[in-house]
């Protein structure tokens, strides 16, 4: 993701993403759509791909990044958790460049950090 002066923003490994409301509408559709292609009477791949390509066109998505919004409508993951989650479906960089593209297309969005704790009362000697 680029910030408005056009550089890469980086984000610290203990950054936490979640979904948006938008994001979670698409995961929502995209459950049903599962639910859907198994019911269906297609046997093998072909009708499984098709419902995903059907699914992710008209949002902007590919069809891989329902599995990475699944992950993140657990709760709110860094991206090393996500990617243990995933170790068998997706490398680091494949995590990264699908955070990027949710958040690129506002499926995704950071969590703020929490607020500093107040500072410590000076201690007093007497």
């Amino acid at each position: 993701m680029n910030d408005e002066n056009g550089e890469k923003v980086r984000f610290g490994r203990a950054q936490k993403f979640r979904l948006t409301q938008k994001g979670n509408e698409a995961v929502s559709s995209y459950t049903l759509m599962l639910e859907r292609a198994r019911a269906g009477a297609g046997t093998g791949r072909g009708p499984f791909d098709a419902a995903r390509e059907s699914w992710s066109g008209p949002r902007g998505l590919t069809a891989e990044d329902g599995l990475f919004l699944v992950e993140f409508g657990v709760g709110d993951r860094t991206i090393p958790e996500a990617t243990r989650s995933l170790e068998d479906c997706a490398t680091t960089k494949e995590v990264k460049a699908a955070i990027e593209r949710l958040l690129a297309c506002g499926m995704l969005e950071p969590v703020p950090a929490p607020p500093a704790p107040p500072p410590a009362a000076p201690r007093r000697y007497w």
